[in-house]
């Protein structure tokens, strides 16, 4: 068996040689791989969708605001997104390796886009005063809704980088399919519910 490290993609081949001589290779990622997961897979494509998007929302969301205040308050979110959402949409992705599912949630909708709005209205606060506080319910409604919208896009293999991405158009075309079944889930979920009640009202009057 002969070992070989590989510094630059973090990852270790294995070659063993079987009974009928014939050589076999594995690779196993390193766990320096992981600390570097921040660089290998920052996600442009959810930073360069979300600048555009949080930087409209927000010229909307401000609309009764003088145009200068509110087109500054725009450009300075997209900046925001564009320098940070890329990091913290691969702590997002990082966050499907997790074990347990809703630890995995957890960190993916609540923690990650919590703390990145917290950073996010504290840049607002210093730059356009306290008339961005106006945003705060709007704004945490949003990111979380945003959120479990992502959550479901990236479980089905959308917005991803790295070895399990596919082509931003690839992912663009998906995205209305998953659109629809993002708004369905709840539907789903409620007749599985109900479904399942009604299977265990029946095995306890078949019981009795």
């Amino acid at each position: 068996m002969c070992h070989f490290p590989s510094a630059t993609m973090m990852k270790e081949v294995t070659i063993q040689f079987g009974e009928n001589g014939m050589a076999q290779r594995t690779t196993r990622t390193g766990g320096r791989a992981e600390w570097l997961y921040l660089l290998t897979h920052w996600n442009w494509k959810v930073s360069l969708l979300t600048a555009i998007l949080r930087g409209l929302v927000c010229v909307w969301a401000l609309r009764g605001v003088q145009p200068h205040a509110r087109n500054h308050f725009g450009l300075v979110e997209a900046a925001f997104v564009l320098a940070t959402c890329g990091s913290f949409s691969a702590l997002q992705q990082q966050s499907l390796k997790f074990r347990r599912e809703w630890l995995a949630w957890t960190a993916c909708v609540v923690v990650i886009p919590l703390v990145s709005l917290a950073c996010d209205a504290a840049l607002h606060l210093w730059l356009d005063g306290p008339d961005t506080l106006q945003l705060g319910t709007a704004g945490v409604i949003f990111t979380l809704v945003s959120a479990t919208f992502h959550w479901h896009l990236i479980r089905n293999g959308a917005l991803l980088v790295g070895e399990d991405s596919g082509s931003l158009a690839t992912d663009l075309k998906s995205i209305p399919r998953l659109t629809v079944s993002y708004c369905t889930a709840p539907v789903v979920w409620m007749s599985r519910l109900t479904g399942n009640s009604g299977k265990e009202a029946a095995e306890e009057s078949a019981a009795a």
